[in-house]
């Protein structure tokens, strides 16, 4: 899916940081943050690069369901749980 809200960008690459099978990308580069400039446009680090560039939106793929199964966030468990016991 195509984005342009750099809060859904932010947590998508928190994602592909953590979960292997999701994919932040513009073009064919891979994004590794972003940014909005001081006019408001949305800006890219792209992987290689060293600089930002302006970008209209980014892609962001999700598979359906983890080949692996790693990646299912859906049954992931709470970083604030242990065993199904809450931490204090």
């Amino acid at each position: 899916m195509q984005s342009t809200d750099i809060e859904e960008i932010k947590a998508a690459l928190w994602e592909q940081s953590h979960h292997p099978c999701t994919r932040v990308k513009s073009g064919m580069a891979q994004v590794m943050a972003v940014r909005k400039s001081k006019k408001g446009h949305l800006q890219v680090l792209l992987r290689g690069w060293g600089r930002w560039c302006p970008v209209e939106s980014v892609t962001i793929e999700r598979p359906r369901l983890c080949p692996t199964g790693a990646c299912d966030l859906e049954d992931a468990t709470p970083m604030n749980t242990r065993e199904g016991h809450r931490l204090i």
